[in-house]
């Protein structure tokens, strides 16, 4: 018995419960007939009371291939986005937005696959529940000039601060060529990367003034330069390979597309 309670202790179970199915939804936030967001939403309610981390990976599923005599099951993940949520034993409605410029940018229709796990404060619980999409064109979404949630919601002031930031510092970031959107427990930010000479600027924007940008250098050139932050890039593919044998299959996965980056933090003392 003392092993078991040992065990239990290791490993707790999950302890909470998803109530009801998983719906998903386009949300146009500014009218203009495209989607900024797909909202996936859905119910949970816990019987041990804590603030639970929700994270959504947003994939497609390209199907089965033959490849040198074994079957690949491909597919590509094309976003993640996270929520930090309160739950007792009440039900409480939990909502996972995946920003549309990434689903634009990888150009690949729905539906879409979503697998959600879950943490607390304390432990890992693993998968919680998967869903699957309605049928959407990837055309039909955008980057929003708008977040959902973050320190800065609009575009324009973020970028207004990255200018600051770089100013104060002395720097002269060049021409903005990439945003990006990173999803966090407590909330959206905003990523920039300017460009000027082969040398990437970058800056996330942390919170509403201009010492809470958070910047650091790519001195690789652009000509080899795979990643231009160093926070997650969704865009890649996964095949799995599974391979019968008698009566068992042993499936192994492998990254087909490599995303590398050479990141340069600066100090306080640089920024002067």
């Amino acid at each position: 018995m003392a092993d078991e309670d040992s065990d239990e202790a290791e490993n707790p179970q999950n302890p909470v419960q998803f109530v009801g199915p998983v719906s998903d939804y386009g949300l146009d936030m500014d009218g203009d007939g495209f989607y900024d967001y797909l909202v996936v939403k859905f119910n949970a309610q816990s019987n041990v009371p804590s603030n639970y981390y929700f994270t959504g990976d947003l994939s497609v599923d390209l199907g089965f291939h033959e490849s040198k005599g074994s079957t690949a099951h491909e597919f590509r993940m094309l976003n993640l986005a996270k929520n930090s949520t309160y739950l007792d034993e009440k039900t409480s409605t939990v909502t996972l937005n995946f920003e549309g410029g990434r689903i634009r940018k990888n150009e690949l229709n729905g539906p879409y696959e979503v697998k959600i796990s879950l943490s607390n404060e304390s432990w890992g619980f693993g998968r919680g529940v998967e869903h699957t999409t309605g049928a959407y064109e990837y055309v039909k979404f955008e980057q929003p000039e708008f977040l959902l949630s973050g320190p800065v919601r609009s575009k324009a002031r973020a970028i207004e601060l990255a200018e600051q930031n770089a100013s104060e510092a002395g720097i002269d970031p060049g021409e903005l060529k990439e945003i990006d959107i990173s999803s966090e427990r407590n909330g959206e930010i905003w990523v920039f990367t300017f460009e000027q000479n082969g040398t990437q600027e970058c800056f996330a924007v942390e919170g509403n003034t201009v010492e809470d940008i958070r910047h650091w250098t790519l001195n690789e050139p652009v000509s080899k330069r795979t990643l231009s932050t160093p926070f997650l890039n969704i865009g890649c593919t996964v095949t799995l390979f599974a391979v019968a044998c008698l009566f068992a299959m042993k499936p192994s996965a492998k990254t087909t597309s490599k995303r590398t980056c050479t990141c340069k933090m600066k100090s306080p003392e640089e920024k002067r």
